[in-house]
């Protein structure tokens, strides 16, 4: 796990010397990224640099950016190849031979005997740039579900490149705009959809997309290795246990390859608690697993990942996160790089800070509930698409007419059935995770976008992809998949764990196994589907007996947030400050009669008041406070 960062001069002779002390200080200050080594190279058309933190093959020897065949191959790699042992071993036999113990020396020679398909043979998370000079051509990478970050800054005289998107303020001369849609799309969702950024001309390379720039012809080429829709409805029959148990199992097996401890983030709900069970058996020695706790007992899980860690005799820290800071909010919205909504970020700040001191990887239960349908969304959808939309407006208009009686339940649920009622494209799931739909988010800002390009036309055109092979019910049941888990979910286990040098591993995200469940949509409405009921078979399995009944029988209990009490207490001083009059006027973006509306609302807990939005936009003013400073860089 590592950071990259450079820039391509498409004209020879370019003056780059400006801009390669701006990528020196960013290497500089993206060292949390990577303590272990900071590299540069160039050859005054490529730049490009890289922070190392090592995991494999500790010595020198993986330093980048790292060189193949007497410097005519370049690579900076960000990631893990889980299976790089056999890919070498594979590549050995056709005559491949290699002088490190690293993953991404197999990187470079599966690139040179597979070419331009040669990420399919890679099984793990990573975003790359290798640079072939004889061939004159640089191939940027990302892997299939979107794990890694890369970000691309293209103009006519350059490419920037960089794993964040904060880190192109260090270059001179760059002007980062506010993308006005992308801004929209957030409050609406509490996060951007990729491949679009909160900056204009700023892209996400997409997953599984292959960008390549020939420098002799000046021309781009852009090809996908791999697409989740290829595999929707393929499988006649629902998998068997046996078969989820085997490819779980062999996940886990290769997320454990390292040469530094790998530690377990223990919430004690079913998925960690699986991966608990898992490691205790493959590990081979004693796992030190990690869980947040709240002195809130409403939120509190820490009881349940006790008894898990007793009963498979790991040592469990547990870290009570009650007394956060602003500090710690400011942390965190600097760390998401972009505007992100989801207020886990600032928890999983925090214990991330605790995992840095004890180990520098660990296992993580993202990708469960969205492959094993373990929201109570994927429930709501299911009843939206047996009772049509006209029964939910219905409901609407019922729920409307009570909510005159003052009833705050029936306030909150007539405010929701509007949103869902007001989309003008179906979105899938995301009628239930969005704060508000963009027509009703576009109230509050000050100059409303085109409508051509925002999240619910895209979520939409996934739709109907999935459909091809599908049905509607089970592609908007798949959607998460392609935008919730990999633009936030993802994003937020990733920066926040960065933040503090370590690596996150999902073994529930291999490739493999969700080609096997998206290839059994047609399935999704049999009984192992529902509810994760395949996690806790597997869990009776793998934990000891009274555990494994406990966890399994558990409902979902989500990663929730005293996140208003932190508003109105704990981050009061600068929550005042962010909504405060003097400071709205300064934003170009937002009605300040809107947000301030909002904000007394909050602190009075008035019926209807949408916490989440107003959380969502606490999130943005401190974000558009750090982009205003340029990030301090």
């Amino acid at each position: 796990m590592c950071g990259i960062i450079g820039f391509i001069s498409k004209n020879e002779g370019y003056n780059s010397i400006q801009l390669a002390e701006s990528l020196k200080n960013g290497l500089e200050k993206m060292e949390y990224r990577g303590p272990d080594h900071l590299g540069t190279w160039n050859d005054n058309q490529v730049y490009l640099g890289h922070r190392r933190l090592s995991i494999i093959d500790l010595s020198s020897d993986g330093n980048q950016p790292f060189s193949y065949q007497s410097d005519r191959y370049i690579l900076v790699f960000n990631g893990e190849i889980y299976n790089y042992l056999e890919l070498k071993k594979k590549l050995v036999n056709l005559g491949y031979s290699f002088h490190t113990q690293t993953d991404t020396e197999v990187i470079i020679a599966s690139y040179i005997h597979f070419g331009n398909d040669f990420c399919r043979e890679l099984r793990g998370m990573f975003a790359f740039v290798l640079y072939d000079r004889e061939e004159r051509k640089v191939v940027f990478g990302r892997d299939r579900l979107g794990k890694k970050p890369l970000f691309i800054l293209e103009n006519d005289d350059l490419i920037f490149f960089s794993s964040e998107i904060k880190f192109f303020h260090t270059f001179q001369g760059i002007d980062l705009q506010i993308d006005e849609n992308s801004l929209l799309d957030f409050l609406s969702l509490q996060y951007i959809p990729a491949p679009q950024t909160i900056y204009k001309g700023v892209r996400q390379l997409k997953p599984a997309e292959i960008f390549t720039w020939d420098l002799t012809s000046k021309t781009a080429h852009t090809h996908t290795f791999w697409n989740m829709f290829d595999f929707a409805g393929h499988a006649q029959k629902e998998p068997e246990l046996d078969e989820i148990e085997e490819l779980l199992e062999k996940s886990i097996r290769y997320r454990l390859i390292a040469n530094v401890d790998i530690g377990l983030l223990l919430s004690g709900g079913i998925d960690s608690s699986l991966l608990a069970g898992y490691m205790q058996q493959l590990a081979g020695n004693k796992v030190k697993a990690f869980n947040v706790g709240f002195n809130n007992k409403a939120l509190d899980e820490s009881g349940y990942a006790k008894k898990v860690a007793g009963s498979l005799d790991m040592d469990l820290i547990t870290l009570n996160l009650e007394d956060i800071n602003c500090d710690n909010f400011i942390q965190s919205i600097f760390h998401a790089d972009q505007p992100l909504g989801d207020s886990a970020i600032i928890p999983t700040y925090l214990i991330a800070k605790a995992i840095g001191k004890h180990v520098k990887v660990v296992l993580s239960g993202e990708g469960a509930d969205e492959l094993f349908h373990g929201y109570d969304h994927y429930k709501y959808e299911k009843y939206y698409y047996s009772l049509g939309k006209a029964a939910f407006k219905g409901s609407e208009w019922a729920a409307s007419i009570i909510s005159r009686l003052g009833i705050p339940q029936a306030i909150k649920l007539s405010k929701k059935l509007e949103s869902i009622n007001s989309f003008s494209k179906d979105p899938g799931t995301a009628r239930w995770t969005s704060i508000l739909s963009p027509v009703l988010a576009s109230a509050y800002m000050q100059t409303i976008p085109a409508r051509s390009g925002n999240w619910d036309i895209k979520f939409n055109s996934y739709l109907h992809q999935f459909h091809k092979n599908a049905g509607m019910l089970e592609s908007s049941l798949m959607l998460d998949l392609m935008t919730w888990l990999p633009d936030d979910l993802l994003v937020k286990t990733d920066r926040m764990m960065m933040a503090h040098s370590v690596e996150a591993r999902t073994p529930f995200l291999d490739h493999e196994l969700v080609e096997r469940i998206v290839s059994s949509s047609g399935q999704f409405n049999v009984s192992n589907f529902q509810n994760k009921n395949y996690l806790r078979k597997l869990l009776l399995k793998k934990l000891p007996h009274t555990s494994a009944t406990l966890i399994s029988k558990r409902p979902k209990q989500g990663f929730e947030t005293p996140k208003i009490k932190w508003m109105t207490d704990n981050l009061s001083e600068i929550a005042n400050h962010l909504f405060s009059a003097d400071n709205l006027k300064e934003n170009p973006y937002l009605r300040p009669d809107k947000i301030q509306a909002l904000w007394e609302d909050l602190k009075h807990k008035r019926p209807g008041t949408n916490y989440r939005l107003a959380w969502n936009v606490f999130c943005f003013l401190e974000w558009y406070r750090q982009h205003e400073n340029k990030f301090g860089l």
